[in-house]
């Protein structure tokens, strides 16, 4: 929330000898006072890595939680989340880098992914995670175990786009 405070005064002044000058105006300076604003943030741990991204949350209703990442490394790789907190279908998709050095880690397809959500904090405290899955194949490659902490300060009506 922005407050802009305007001051603004017009009088007229008397002259030596008894009439009054054409009015003079004042104006005072803005301030602006801002309230710190709550940002939705979240921390995605993978293996020994940590990231710290900025994300929009949506209620879906029903308990169903979407959320959606953004950040960068340490390296200063640019750094996606895509999370579905679905009773039937959740998901956590990471995605680390652009182009030809971009990493995806989905889970691991054959281990339970659980999650939590309460007080407008989302939880997968336990992630396995992997790089290379092909569904078809059931192959892949271990990235390490993880977890994922969302803090869903605001709730969006949709998702941002892109």
């Amino acid at each position: 929330m922005v407050i802009l405070l305007l001051g603004c005064t017009s009088q007229d002044e008397p002259r030596a000898s008894g009439t009054t000058e054409p009015a003079t105006t004042t104006i005072g300076v803005a301030t602006a006072i801002e309230e710190p604003v709550e940002e939705t943030s979240g921390l995605i741990r993978i293996g020994p890595a940590a990231y710290e991204l900025v994300f929009s949350c949506v209620d879906r209703g029903a308990g169903e939680i979407l959320a959606v990442g953004v950040g960068t490394d340490i390296n200063g790789k640019r750094v996606h989340a895509f999370v579905q907190a679905f009773v039937g279908e959740p998901y956590v998709g990471v995605e680390v880098g652009e182009g030809e050095e971009k990493v995806l880690f989905e889970p691991r397809l054959d281990v339970p992914l659980l999650f939590t959500f309460h007080q407008d904090i989302l939880r997968f405290e336990t992630v396995d995670f992997v790089t290379d899955l092909d569904v078809d194949n059931a192959t892949f490659t271990p990235a390490g175990m993880g977890s994922l902490v969302v803090n869903c300060a605001s709730f969006e009506t949709s998702l941002p786009p892109g």
